[in-house]
């Protein structure tokens, strides 16, 4: 009788386990079908856009030439987004801190929201940075000039 009561209550743990990795998936999946497209722009000049399938692209300043492309699964957007969430502010300014523009689908305007942690988008933005391939060089030399973050 012992060893059913130990079967069934082990089973139950594996289920419980089960359901709730299977509920982390969904918030996963809900936070990525929420959001489309994200935004970060840095006093210091640099835009970084995230898409849903992990590509898009990064550049400095408005010339077309500065803005290049990253492939899909670059980066894991529900993953970003959750790093995103937990450190956005609803005030402050471009001069003194990160913009984050967080797009749902059809959405034609949005309010930005602010991150200060510096630390973290600077991570985003070296990743973006080695996955390019097109002007890489150009675009390197003007990260070390003027780092995204060096503000």
């Amino acid at each position: 009788m012992k060893k059913i009561v130990k079967f069934i209550f082990l089973g139950c743990l594996i289920l419980v386990g089960c359901n709730e990795q299977t509920q982390l998936n969904k918030i996963k999946s809900d936070l990525q079908s929420k959001f489309v497209n994200i935004d970060i722009y840095t006093p210091s000049g640099w835009s970084l856009t995230i898409k849903q399938d992990g590509s898009g692209q990064v550049g400095f300043g408005s010339h077309a030439i500065d803005v290049v492309i990253f492939e899909k699964n670059t980066f894991n957007f529900s993953d970003v987004i959750q790093k995103l969430e937990s450190k956005l502010e609803p005030q402050g300014s471009i001069s003194t801190k990160i913009v984050v523009s967080l797009w749902k689908k059809d959405e034609t305007s949005i309010n930005a929201q602010y991150i200060s942690d510096k630390t973290m988008v600077s991570k985003f933005f070296q990743k973006a940075l080695s996955a390019i391939t097109y002007n890489k060089e150009r675009i390197e030399k003007i990260y070390k000039e003027k780092k995204p973050v060096s503000f």
